[in-house]
């Protein structure tokens, strides 16, 4: 044996080095015992690795360069090689074991498509066909013939799918359509928009049906009933309702919630004619509503169930199981609830507490008790009922096959089933979809293809291959789930606007079509076969009644606010663009109730009114037929436009006055301005088919379109539609000397023409009466321009002189980002309560800040922040920071404050520096002053010193008494008050004034510190960069902000910008040295473009160019040896046309009072939690005397939410660095209270996600 062995050849080349390999990985691995076996000889001869005798040791010889695991490094290597050339089914997967196209030793051939024989075809399994291959290829269509029998895949193929076509993209909504939904037959959709409408569509030729008015906020889920009698659409108006799907009438409105609602079901389950409608909202609560299916009416008070553990619980999402059994909600307390119908009546019967964070997608399987839930927390669980009790199997979305990389922060976003449920479907943040085994919970196939986040799962009604995606990122794609592929993607682009983000898709029953809606207010409709009925239809369709006012009585039923009908009784409207222009009348046919109508009462044709105006009006000739409804309804509008006229008489606001009026829907997420006025002013336009007045007529003419105008503008006019209804109801006076009597204070200022008149009183008795007659004269033209056309004038919205002003003066103070300033308690106090007694504006007193925080009757502050705000009157918020007087630097409190000028309140913010020279003076009684009052000169005399009130003995705030020269006595501050020089001219006459020349006024200015104008002085400066706007003002690219905005030819800019600037306005402040530093200067600057920003669409050309004239000014200002702007411009003109540039404008940018309104309903969670009440105000000093030693900057949630509503956050990382630094400073103070540590990390958790992540839909209604 041993001679034999020794006549065997050597091993080829390959095996030897393949052996040689296998003992040099087991040589250095887990085989060494076994290696050193054959070293000592105790088996005997050993062979080595090339087939010789020979001792066990490897000689490695000139192979040192080899490592011990190069074979392993070998095998890692030829899966990613292989996977380049042959891809295998299961991308990632590495394994040597694989079979198929998993195998490492696939091949082109070996992949390519089975074919087989028509013997197979024609065999039977269990009375079959049998199942062929995932990679099977074209079947051949004998199946049937041999056997009788055809298996789904075979009969339709997925490649069929790729026919399916966009047929329309109709323009119907002005606001993001978040809800789509297809009737049980097929046959209509149904889309429900932020614009409040629910809108009814064929969907076999895409005409606009119906239009289903009532709702007062964005609609946030729809539901269809299985009898295909009734439709019901939840809002965030809190209200259900219901409306008969055969004469759109309504026929419920159900008010159960005191939150939004999140989630509407209409349950399977039958029980004679009991049927139940579910609904859930962000109040944390579930309603059972039982209805009747003969009668169709509905109980209003449904069995309710409240599912708040604690404060803030919402539940958001539910499911019924397909018998209507069960029914499963997900909410934001991570718990699944479950209740059963079994014994007549819903019971809770579960709460499963499994997941680690909120629940906000659930899902009934199709024909089984299973269900799926998705969590916030990145996993996802298919739950059975076994054995008494819910059994899950978890899906963890971190899963993923070998070779792929990790994923950090996996947030999981939809979930569904396929049409059988053997799969369960879940999308990730990560733009992924994963298909999963639904009975084994293993990972199928991770289908990629989207660029952003997927909200929209949609299977196929009947077809378990196939399921339907839509993303934020434009695309709907049809999969094919069986082999994890692509079928076809569609791309929502749309022209001159970039891609529309899909919300929302839904298949119809008979799997022909399939709808999509997206943030422009499109409607999609996809299907098979041709388009040439879809081509007859237009592109954009609105009725012209769609945005008209409704009025609602106590039950909240709306009724038609022009025609006192309700909606569905109205006359079939006429179809309109998106601009309010008719449609042809080929077009007016295709609207229900005008198919058979003559040519001329389709199209309203130009008419002239009795006064003279053109306009719109549908034609009536006298020879022509009038049809019987049509003149009834116009006598009884005749007489009631008459009723009307004689009780208004010439007033147009006796619209406004009623107290029932429900104005136009709010514009929340509005699509582009300049398509939105012409349908929102047809709401005023009612074609003579609905006997429009003259009044109408007249409306229709004035329509104007802006088409730079921000979509911002129209929520705000709703609101302050509302705002306006509070105060021209309100009987306010403008009249101060009631308060001032009352309060025992004098704060009227000597005015110039109030002394004159009380100086010659004294030889007239007829002018003692002046002042009174004046004062009831303006009171009396203030309250009529309040009640002018539409409540308002032009001029009532003008910002005050206050703020306008070019010239700087003393009173009244006007603040300046940096001012140091001394805050006078006693003054704001003051302030506050002349402004609540005459109801100048809604304020709260116990929200000022004395009653948060301990404050001395003076406190030296530091602006920090300052914003202005549109309203009647222009507000001003300021953050004041307090400030250290030794040391001048911060102390780390705050707190926030709203105010505006006004007659007889004296200014209770006080320039530090003004405060610090009248300090320093020493007066006596009896010494002569003069003081500015309206850029005068005005006399008086000391009479005493006091303290205004007892309770601050301390405070320099009108603490002297003086008695003016004509006579007058009043409380004065010492700043107020000036020493009379030498040379000072007096007033010819006692009692009177001497005006203030340009010399004394510079002389009052504020002088700059060191530092506050650079490196050089004031007057250097403003010279070098008025030469700098003189140049940059030639620049066409700046002449848009040249001038002030023509009020003329945009009237509603200043009811949407509060504090409007432009370069003209900053150059004449320069020249009059307005600007006390130059941060004061630079804030203004930047004003450009946020009021550009705030008035025009985002991402206009204008607001491009506010942002670079903005960023080439402040370039200009901040360089200081730059005297020369132009080549400034050049280089920074160049930099903005690099490519660079473009890729970084287009990061995405946040809706600004999105995250405003996220944050603070979050910081009111937070107050509502246990955990947070040490932090939700400032430390208690006396009780912690040692906190201001560790902690140098205090923070908390109070000053936090303070800073919030004043609008001083400009960004979300501005209010998460305070937020941090309460974190910090509780764990640097208490590091060992688990509560706080555990507020901590989920506060901080939550601030972290919502700054990162983008919101679901339901998110946007719930939090």
């Amino acid at each position: 044996s041993s001679s034999s062995s020794s006549s065997r050849p050597p091993l080829p080349a390959v095996p030897a080095e393949l052996y040689f390999l296998i003992a040099r990985f087991l040589e250095d691995g887990p085989c060494q015992q076994a290696a050193q076996v054959g070293a000592d000889g105790a088996a005997g001869a050993c062979r080595g690795w090339d087939g010789r005798e020979g001792g066990g040791r490897l000689v490695l010889g000139n192979k040192l360069h080899l490592a011990p695991d190069h074979l392993l490094q070998i095998c890692h290597r030829l899966g990613p090689l292989l996977e380049q050339e042959i891809p295998q089914s299961v991308p990632g997967v590495q394994t040597l074991l694989g079979a198929g196209r998993q195998s490492l030793l696939r091949t082109n051939k070996s992949c390519k498509h089975v074919v087989w024989k028509g013997s197979a075809l024609a065999a039977l399994h269990c009375g079959r066909p049998p199942e062929s291959p995932v990679n099977y290829g074209s079947p051949p269509s004998i199946g049937k013939k041999l056997n009788g029998k055809y298996r789904l895949e075979r009969l339709v193929p997925t490649a069929v799918y790729q026919h399916m076509k966009m047929h329309k993209r109709i323009l119907g909504h002005l606001s993001s359509v978040y809800c789509v939904t297809f009737d049980r037959t097929g046959r209509r959709i149904f889309t429900g928009s932020d614009d409040c409408l629910v809108k009814i569509w064929a969907t076999d030729d895409g005409r606009l049906l119906a239009t289903l008015r009532g709702h007062a906020a964005e609609i946030s889920d729809m539901a269809v009933n299985y009898e295909n009698t009734m439709i019901a659409a939840g809002s965030c108006d809190k209200m259900i309702r219901v409306w008969c799907l055969r004469t759109c009438a309504p026929l419920a409105v159900l008010q159960g919630h005191s939150a939004s609602i999140t989630s509407l079901q209409f349950s399977p389950l039958c029980s004679g004619s009991k049927r139940y409608l579910s609904s859930t909202g962000a109040d944390g609560t579930i309603c059972f509503w039982l209805w009747d299916a003969g009668t169709l009416k509905i109980n209003p008070r449904p069995t309710k169930f409240t599912e708040r553990p604690r404060p803030g619980v919402q539940m958001i999402c539910s499911s019924f199981s397909a018998g209507g059994m069960f029914l499963a909600t997900g909410s934001t307390d991570h718990i699944i609830r479950v209740y059963f119908f079994g014994s007549g009546q819903p019971e809770k019967i579960s709460e499963l507490e499994f997941h680690t964070d909120k629940v906000d997608s659930i899902q009934f399987s199709n024909s089984s008790s299973r269900f799926v839930s998705g969590s916030r927390d990145g996993t996802a669980r298919i739950w059975q009922f076994k054995r008494r009790e819910w059994k899950s199997i978890l899906l963890d979305m971190a899963t993923r096959p070998a070779g792929y990389l990790k994923s950090i922060d996996i947030v999981l976003t939809m979930v569904a089933w396929d049409r059988h449920d053997n799969s369960v479907i879940t999308a990730v943040n990560n733009m992924t979809l994963k298909v999963w085994n639904s009975f084994t919970g293993q990972l199928i196939h991770i289908l990629m293809g989207h660029e952003d986040e997927v909200f929209v799962l949609e299977p196929h009604p009947f077809d378990p291959r196939v399921l339907f995606s839509a993303g934020h990122d434009g695309n709907v794609i049809v999969w094919d789930l069986a082999r994890g592929v692509k079928i076809r993607s569609y791309f929502n682009m749309i022209e001159g606007q970039g891609h529309g983000a899909v919300f929302d898709c839904k298949c119809s029953p008979d799997g022909q079509h399939f709808a999509c809606t997206d943030s422009h207010g499109h409607l999609l409709i996809f299907g098979f076969g041709s388009s040439s009925k879809y081509d007859k239809i237009a592109d954009q369709m609105f009725f012209h009644s769609d945005y008209r006012p409704l009025i609602r009585d106590a039950n909240n039923f709306v009724l038609d606010e022009q025609t006192q009908q309700a909606p569905h009784l109205m006359p079939p409207p006429f179809l309109v663009d998106v601009d309010g222009n008719p449609h042809p009348a080929r077009y007016q046919r295709l609207v229900p109730g005008r198919e058979n109508c003559r040519e001329e009462q389709l199209i309203p044709q130009m008419g002239v009114t009795s006064s003279g105006m053109e306009n719109f009006i549908l034609s009536q000739q006298a020879n022509q037929e009038v049809s019987p409804l049509d003149s009834m309804i116009q006598r009884l509008q005749q007489e009631q436009d008459q009723r009307r006229s004689g009780e208004a008489g010439t007033s147009s606001t006796s619209r406004i006055s009623r107290g029932k009026l429900l104005h136009s829907p709010p514009n929340i997420g509005l699509r582009r301005s300049g398509q939105i006025e012409g349908v929102r002013q047809m709401h005023s336009n009612a074609p003579r088919s609905e006997i429009a007045t003259e009044r109408d007529l007249v409306a229709w003419s004035r329509r104007v379109v802006v088409p730079e105008l921000s979509s911002g503008l129209f929520n705000f006019c709703f609101l302050i539609s509302l705002y306006l209804l509070h105060v021209i109801h309100s009987d306010y006076s403008s009249d101060y000397s009631d308060w001032t009597a009352d309060a025992g204070i004098n704060l009227q200022p000597p005015k110039k023409i109030p002394k004159l008149k009380t100086k010659k009183a004294e030889s007239s008795s007829e002018d003692e009466e002046g002042p009174e007659k004046q004062k009831k004269q303006i009171k009396k033209e203030r309250k009529k321009g309040v009640l002018a056309e539409n409540g308002l004038t032009l001029e009532e919205w003008l910002p005050s002189a206050w703020i306008t002003d070019t010239v700087p003066r003393r009173c009244p103070f006007v603040p300046q980002m940096g001012d140091e300033v001394y805050y006078f308690r006693q003054g704001h106090e003051a302030y506050v309560v002349m402004a609540k007694k005459n109801k100048i504006y809604s304020i709260n007193p116990k929200k000022q800040p004395w009653h948060k925080m301990e404050l001395r009757e003076q406190e030296l502050m530091k602006i920090v922040g300052i914003k202005y705000e549109v309203g009647l009157p222009t507000l001003c918020c300021l953050k004041l920071a307090f400030l250290d007087p030794d040391t001048g630097k911060l102390t780390g409190g705050s707190f926030t404050m709203k105010y505006h000028d006004m007659p007889d309140v004296i200014d209770f913010l006080v320039l530090r520096q003004q405060f610090d020279d009248a300090k320093h003076r020493r007066w006596n009684i009896g010494d002569r002053f003069r003081s500015v009052i309206d850029d005068a000169w005005w006399f008086g005399t000391i009479e005493s010193q006091e303290p205004l009130q007892p309770d601050y003995p301390d405070s320099l705030f009108q603490c002297y008494n003086v008695c003016w020269d004509n006579g007058d006595t009043e409380k004065m501050s010492p700043w107020d008050m000036e020493l009379i020089p030498s040379n000072a001219v007096f007033p010819e006459e006692l009692g009177t004034s001497v005006p203030l020349t340009d010399d004394e006024r510079r002389t009052l200015l504020y002088k700059p510190l060191d530092g506050e104008w650079g490196s050089r002085t004031r007057d250097e400066e403003c010279d070098r960069i008025i030469a700098g706007i003189n140049q940059l003002m030639t620049l066409d690219i700046a002449s848009a902000f040249v001038a002030p905005v023509d009020l003329q030819a945009y009237p509603m800019y200043c009811t949407v910008v509060a504090y409007p600037t432009d370069l003209s306005t900053i150059k004449q402040r320069l020249e009059s040295r307005f600007y006390r530093r130059l941060s004061s200067l630079m804030w203004e600057v930047r004003y450009i473009e946020h009021n550009t920003r705030t008035f025009n669409e985002p991402g206009s050309p204008i607001v491009k160019s506010a942002k670079f004239v903005t960023d080439l000014l402040l370039h200009f200002i901040k360089d200081q040896s730059c005297y020369d702007i132009i080549p400034l411009y050049n280089s920074m003109k160049k930099k903005d046309h690099q490519p660079k540039r473009r890729l970084r404008n287009r990061a995405q940018s946040y809706d600004i009072q999105s995250w405003k309104k996220q944050c603070q309903e979050l910081l009111n969670l937070i107050f509502q939690c246990e955990d947070s009440e040490p932090f939700r105000q400032p430390v208690d000093l006396l009780e912690y005397p040692d906190y201001r030693d560790i902690i140098d900057t205090p923070m908390d949630f109070a000053t936090v939410r303070e800073t919030l509503e004043a609008g001083n956050y400009e960004s979300p990382m501005e209010l998460c660095k305070d937020v941090r630094l309460i974190f910090s400073n509780s764990k640097a103070y208490t590091p060992s209270k688990r509560s706080r540590v555990r507020l901590h990390f989920l506060s901080e958790r939550i601030f972290i996600a919502g700054k990162k992540k983008k919101k679901k839909r339901t998110e946007k209604q719930i939090m």
